[in-house]
C-alpha cells in the first residue's frame, strides 16, 4: 500500500489481516483520498477486498476506483472474475 497525496495505491493480493488493516487505515482517511489505484500485476485473492472497495465507493461516491469500473479481472488462479457496478 502506498499513500501519495490524495492517491492510494494498493495490491489486490491482500490477506484477510491485511484487508482489515487496510480498512482501518482507509476509513479514517477517506475524506482525503480521491483515487484508489491498483498495482499492476497483482491478483484478487479475496472477495472481501472487492466488497470493501464497493463499500468505500458507496460511502464516498466521488471516490475514483478504476479497478471497480472495469467490471472484471483476470486471475491465473481463478480465471475471469466479473462483477456489476451500480451507482
Amino acid at each position: 500500500m502506498e499513500f501519495n497525496g490524495d492517491e492510494l495505491t494498493i495490491e489486490l493480493d491482500m490477506s484477510m489481516e491485511e484487508i482489515r488493516e487496510f480498512e482501518h487505515f482507509v476509513r479514517s482517511r477517506l475524506e482525503y483520498i480521491e483515487l484508489i489505484a491498483v498495482e499492476e500485476g497483482t491478483t484478487l485473492k479475496s472477495s472481501a477486498l472487492l466488497a470493501l472497495l464497493v463499500s468505500l465507493k458507496r460511502t464516498k461516491p466521488e471516490l475514483k476506483i478504476p479497478f471497480l469500473e472495469q467490471g472484471m479481472s483476470n486471475s491465473s488462479a481463478y480465471g475471469s472474475i466479473h462483477w456489476m457496478c451500480h451507482d
